[in-house]
């Protein structure tokens, strides 16, 4: 049967014209990018999570689990929320920790405040952590300024076990922390009671800078059962220097071999003056054009889009890497952005049509006769 089935395909390849069928992509994005332009005594960053899907924390918002590995993500989720509807919740996971971070740039002079909610459950166990780092890069240098444990009982600075207070539980209360970047003094309140102040530079681990380079929510022991994070909000003062800062990823999921792609990412200025920057590392992979590329005189609170096309590589794969964004008056100022796409084995029309042809003999076994009679 299969035999004949190819002899008569070959046949029927004399009388048919070849042609192509282009079918739609069905692109799955994983665009955060709701960025808007604010006036200036608005926040630099704000987050609710209620634009987000339930489920993985990690690629939405400019969250990324710790060295970007996805298996230590925390998840978006319903269950609890002190703005409708969303909020992120943090525990452990099938013997994985959640430990999951928000990156900034530009926080490192000046006075700041950064506000959060959280939601304590009575009956939690385990510790759960609320982590900020001066020093963070993936799978590289890094170093915490602040370390806050938050069980059922207590919420403390783990690094000196004398500050703490009593957790309130069943309900949301709000954890703030305020620095004064020029007086390195860092002062931290619950439920606006004062539970510890200390230096942001000399009581880092690892070594201190004058910089917040990240929020890290941790869920520290095997036992840890989930607590909930809502609201929050950094807002603070700027320096006199432009300061490059991105927001975007470009996940793309499955995507035809070959197919040509769209997408977009945000480029800003959260610092002072004009900023020039420019595209300087873009994927090995695939053929990359950006609009625009680069740009000179970005004044602060006008954030520019940059419209992303992308043909995909004609080989299967999984492929991954970032993009590099750098201030060209500051070359240590760079952001990355990060990119994904995986690309199937290609199926060919040849292969397709068999397949379509025997399926049809099948369901019509006379026209295998008059096929046969056809090709003699």
């Amino acid at each position: 049967m299969k035999k004949k089935i190819i002899s008569i395909f070959v046949g029927m390849l004399l009388f048919v014209t070849v042609f192509s069928v282009t079918g739609a992509v069905n692109i799955e994005k994983d665009n955060n990018l709701s960025l808007i332009p604010k006036p200036a005594n608005t926040p630099l960053w704000e987050d609710n999570f209620d634009n987000y899907s339930l489920g993985p924390l990690h690629g939405q918002g400019g969250w990324e689990a710790w060295d970007n590995n996805p298996a230590t993500t925390g998840y978006v989720t319903d269950n609890q929320s002190r703005s409708p509807d969303n909020s992120a919740e943090i525990a452990w996971y099938g013997g994985v920790s959640a430990d999951i971070v928000q990156q900034f740039t530009g926080v490192s002079s000046g006075n700041w405040t950064l506000t959060t909610w959280l939601y304590v459950p009575s009956d939690m166990v385990g510790n759960s952590d609320f982590l900020l780092l001066n020093t963070y890069s993936h799978g590289g240098a890094k170093s915490w300024s602040l370390q806050v444990e938050i069980n059922a009982a207590k919420i403390a600075d783990l690094d000196n076990a004398d500050d703490w207070l009593p957790t309130i539980t069943d309900d949301w209360t709000e954890l703030r922390w305020e620095v004064d970047f020029e007086a390195d003094i860092q002062t931290v309140y619950y439920d606006n009671v004062e539970l510890l102040s200390k230096s942001w530079v000399d009581g880092a681990s690892g070594g201190g800078a004058k910089n917040l380079a990240c929020i890290d929510l941790y869920a520290d022991l095997a036992t840890s059962s989930e607590v909930y994070w809502d609201d929050f909000t950094l807002e603070g003062e700027v320096g006199d220097d432009p300061v490059l800062f991105c927001e975007g990823d470009l996940h793309f999921g499955n995507v035809s071999a070959g197919a040509t792609l769209e997408d977009s990412f945000i480029v800003k200025n959260v610092g002072g003056g004009l900023l020039d920057w420019k595209i300087t590392k873009s994927p090995s992979w695939g053929e990359w054009e950006f609009d625009p590329e680069s740009g000179d005189d970005l004044p602060p609170e006008d954030p520019v889009t940059v419209q992303v096309t992308v043909v995909a590589p004609d080989t299967k794969d999984d492929w991954e890497s970032t993009i590099t964004i750098t201030n060209m008056e500051n070359p240590d100022n760079t952001c990355l952005i990060d990119v994904s796409m995986t690309t199937p084995t290609p199926v060919s029309q040849p292969f397709l049509f068999l397949q379509f042809l025997e399926r049809l003999i099948q369901r019509f076994p006379v026209l295998e006769l008059i096929f046969s009679h056809l090709l003699g």
